[in-house]
């Protein structure tokens, strides 16, 4: 089939068949699995009919599991490095040999992904690459710099190029694509989240004897911009005579960066202003974002942070930098304040944040959570991706 499949025609029983090669999991730290997660889970099936290729090198055969509705393919991979000389195992290429007969279509998450690329040029399907920032200048130019640069100039370049559509989750990382890729199809798809059903009140964020700061995320330092962070706080703690609130920075260790970020704290700060929850899940995530006063993300680079949408959707006030990709929106809705990235704009947004009066925070609270249901529910976002889907020629 080489025309698009129109909505009339999917109306009278055709779906298009989308396979996402990617990890599938809900209780996941990565804002990329938790992504796929989302919105695999919210594809109309009368629309689109989904499952999921999850390649790691912990599966030992090809087993099929059910995840609600979902199929989610267990395929075996190799490292990273020995996926990149090569290629896939035999066991892998006969299922896509196999399986690809039953696909319209794939979509590949995340890049500099060797075993991505090697499913792409053995499945021969018409495909969508998301690369969730992972082609940010900033990306390209940091770790292993020298190895991405000569993999781009193999295979990543040409993977790229040959993608039926390149997914961009924010408008910055559109232009960053368009210039790196040139004259390609591109379309901007933003991430989503599920609203909660209750959300508490500005008052029951005043409870408690401080007024908690709250980080939630991976603890790369540089990506995430915590030491600006931890500076900033620490120059408000200095400046107001601030004894009536706590920063909390929860989420997974990433290269020892919380061993840094304990030292820097202890540096600049009194013990006790600063806590580190390590990672949370389920319930205790949600407890920890229903008790935040403010929320921050310091981030340098960044394609959607899932956590700050997490939070808007909670009704809680943001503190974001531009690099979030995030400030446009936080600025339209009046939800929060956006910061330049500099250890001095946060102290200034954070005196902002705390100092406001009750009522102007009240307000905050309810843009906030306007601001997540006006434009990022799963739902909207979907049908979306749906539309997308349906203009790529099959």
């Amino acid at each position: 089939m080489n025309e698009p499949l129109s909505s009339e025609r999917r109306g009278r029983g055709h779906v298009i068949r989308v396979a996402h090669v990617a990890e599938f999991s809900e209780r996941s730290s990565s804002g990329v699995d938790r992504m796929v997660f989302g919105l695999v889970s919210h594809l109309d099936p009368d629309g689109v009919q989904a499952e999921v290729w999850d390649l790691n090198p912990s599966h030992a055969s090809v087993t099929e599991r059910r995840v609600g509705s979902v199929s989610v393919f267990q395929l075996p991979c190799r490292t990273r490095v020995r996926s990149s000389l090569l290629g896939l195992p035999e066991a892998t290429r006969r299922f896509i040999r196999e399986r690809r007969d039953g696909i319209d279509l794939l979509h590949l998450h995340s890049v500099f992904i060797p075993e991505n690329v090697w499913v792409a040029r053995l499945a021969r399907l018409p495909y969508v690459l998301t690369p969730n920032g992972g082609y940010s200048p900033k990306v390209l130019a940091g770790n292993n710099r020298i190895a991405k640069f000569v993999w781009m100039k193999m295979w990543e370049r040409d993977y790229a190029r040959n993608a039926s559509m390149i997914h961009a989750v924010s408008r910055q990382e559109l232009e960053e694509l368009r210039a790196t890729f040139g004259a390609r199809p591109f379309v901007f798809v933003p991430n989503a989240i599920d609203l909660p059903a209750e959300v508490p009140t500005p008052a029951d964020r005043m409870l408690g004897p401080s007024k908690r700061i709250v980080f939630l995320g991976r603890l790369a330092i540089d990506h995430k911009g915590l030491d600006v962070l931890l500076e900033g706080y620490a120059s408000y703690v200095r400046n107001q005579r601030d004894t009536d609130t706590e920063l909390i920075v929860a989420g997974p260790d990433f290269r020892s960066g919380r061993e840094e970020l304990e030292a820097l704290a202890a540096s600049l700060l009194q013990s006790g202003q600063v806590r580190f929850t390590g990672p949370l899940f389920g319930p205790d995530k949600e407890a920890l974002l229903r008790s935040a006063y403010v929320f921050v993300h310091t981030s340098r680079w960044e394609g959607m942070p899932f956590a700050v949408l997490e939070a808007l959707a909670m009704g809680c006030p943001v503190l974001v930098t531009a690099a979030t990709n995030l400030g446009e929106y936080v600025d339209e809705f009046g939800a929060g304040v956006v910061v330049d990235g500099s250890a001095q704009s946060v102290a200034e947004g954070l005196r902002r944040l705390l100092e406001i009066p009750a009522e102007d925070y009240a307000t905050l609270c309810s843009a906030a959570r306007r601001l997540a249901s006006a434009r990022f529910t799963w739902p909207t976002v979907a049908e979306q991706m749906t539309s997308e889907y349906d203009k790529i020629p099959r």
